[in-house]
């Protein structure tokens, strides 16, 4: 598991999309991973408060680790990816890294679980949306994950 940036090209591209972190004076820095033949960027952040995600330090209750529900899908690397990898805590890649299949497992799973979740509520429209819709960022990248018709 590598961790880059997202590139100013990225931004410009998608900053009108309200759930992608842009912060303007300091860019998230992201996991790269590939699943299923797609490459995702999975942001690294602190103070997550909600369950889909992998937390791999909690100094002082800061809850840091990768946000699985802030991840976009990355379909150009060279454009999109800041090519200099980045230096994250040394605690921080270790965790990681010692936990790489468990967070590729639990990404796998959060991402099915979108899909479905959406397929769910395609059939069935008057249903609330839930958090795990509400709140992702997958739901701006529908046909990459072949959820367009």
């Amino acid at each position: 598991m590598n961790f880059y940036r997202l590139s100013a090209v990225f931004y410009s591209e998608f900053s009108h999309y309200a759930e992608i972190l842009n912060k303007a004076n300091r860019p998230y820095y992201v996991a790269v991973m590939t699943l299923d033949g797609l490459t995702y960027a999975v942001p690294l952040r602190s103070n997550i408060n909600h369950k889909y995600c992998f937390i791999a330090d909690d100094p002082n209750g800061q809850n840091s680790g990768l946000d699985y529900s802030k991840a976009v899908v990355i379909t150009d690397i060279a454009k999109y990816i800041d090519p200099a990898e980045v230096t994250i805590r040394r605690h921080e890649y270790d965790v990681f890294k010692q936990n790489e299949p468990i967070i590729k497992k639990q990404f796998s799973s959060y991402v099915e679980s979108y899909k479905k979740e959406f397929r769910r509520r395609q059939k069935n429209p008057l249903l609330p949306e839930s958090p795990l819709c509400r709140y992702t960022t997958l739901k701006y990248f529908h046909k990459e994950l072949g959820l367009c018709e």
